[in-house]
């Protein structure tokens, strides 16, 4: 028998990331945090809340063995569980989050985005310092076996040159009367995308990553600064945008910002709500190769000589470089937090680095408002 801890924890939300995902036949499971909790054997779901009774007794029927409440007030009151999951809708994240590190759980695991602006994100940020409570943020892709095997194969592909990253939804990019709500893919899914192309713009390990609670000068927090009052992340700041494209209530659809890094000369993030598709893609291109990685996509090219021209070469697929079965991206990441209580991992995905995804977006925005 394994003398190892169990964990206990707490889901609040019951909603589609908390629960229902898990339904999904053509998702690759586990897809929720409920099923990804369950599926570690070091995890021990204890409860959950909901304001959705509808949504609350759906979970309860399937974890009988859970107290549900519909309040995380009232929850914390009867309990305070070791893991704390904050899956609730984006505007309610800078509440939820300050009463769960009030209550002082080991750990909480918060769905991105951060919170709906900068200000609120900073707010938790200070709290989780102040109570010494560590925060993962659930930016998938840092945990997804593709993306993982994507960087460690960029040492392949020789100088960067170029990165191209793309979301293509139906949802508005930015929608002004969203503000408050966070409803717009600038925010919903446009944090994955700025995080995946920092993920790959990083020259550190996630073993070297600070934790949230540790002093401002850990490696991910220096690439966060103020400029004239306001944040901004120094890996991609300053963006040239173009393409913006507004329907006829004034919601931008379309736009693409264009930076230049130390890290890499070209950096384009295009993103697109006129799409009658859903699409996650992100290409890096190098002096020898190109690495292709996306939500279905998989593809590493690499420079061999030409079977078309005497004396070039042409990029070609690397048949020795399989896409991995699974990316494994709700379990590893479920891991990570297990690990990290154990003392044997840091944190792969923290509070500062979801912070930095959500700077650049703010600063997108803040430029959107003005063109």
């Amino acid at each position: 028998m394994s003398t190892e801890p169990e964990y206990t924890a707490a889901i609040l939300g019951c909603g589609r990331i908390g629960y229902s995902l898990a339904l999904d036949a053509k998702r690759e499971q586990p897809a929720s945090h409920t099923s990804a909790l369950n599926g570690n054997p070091r995890i021990k779901i204890t409860s959950a809340c909901d304001i959705d009774r509808k949504a609350l007794d759906a979970w309860k029927n399937a974890n009988p063995q859970a107290e549900t409440f519909t309040s995380s007030k009232e929850l914390y009151a009867k309990n305070v569980p070791d893991i704390v999951v904050i899956a609730v809708d984006e505007k309610n994240h800078l509440d939820e989050s300050l009463l769960a590190i009030e209550a002082k759980p080991k750990l909480i695991i918060l769905e991105k985005p951060v919170a709906t602006n900068m200000k609120s994100a900073m707010k938790i940020l200070q709290k989780s310092r102040e109570k010494n409570v560590p925060v993962l943020v659930n930016h998938e892709r840092r945990f997804s076996n593709d993306y993982i095997l994507a960087k460690k194969c960029m040492e392949k592909i020789g100088e960067l040159q170029s990165i191209r990253a793309s979301l293509m939804s139906g949802m508005a990019v930015y929608n002004p009367a969203e503000e408050s709500s966070g409803a717009y893919s600038l925010l919903h899914d446009g944090t994955h995308l700025a995080d995946a192309v920092l993920f790959f713009l990083e020259n550190d390990a996630f073993s070297t990553v600070r934790q949230s609670y540790e002093n401002e000068r850990g490696l991910l927090w220096r690439a966060l600064h103020l400029k004239n009052s306001r944040w901004q992340n120094s890996l991609l700041c300053n963006p040239a945008i173009s393409g913006v494209y507004r329907d006829e209530k004034k919601c931008v659809r379309q736009m693409s910002t264009h930076y230049s890094t130390k890290e890499c000369p070209d950096v384009n993030l295009f993103v697109s709500g006129r799409s009658k598709y859903f699409g996650f893609e992100i290409e890096l291109t190098g002096t020898l190769g190109r690495i292709t990685v996306g939500n279905g996509i998989f593809n590493v090219e690499t420079r061999e000589e030409s079977s078309l021209y005497t004396g070039f070469y042409s990029l070609k697929k690397n048949d020795g470089i399989k896409a991995p079965k699974k990316t494994g991206y709700f379990s590893n990441m479920v891991q990570n937090a297990v690990d990290f209580l154990d003392g044997r991992e840091k944190l792969r995905s923290s509070l500062e680095s979801g912070i930095n995804a959500q700077a650049v977006m703010e600063e997108i925005k803040d430029l959107l408002s003005k063109v």
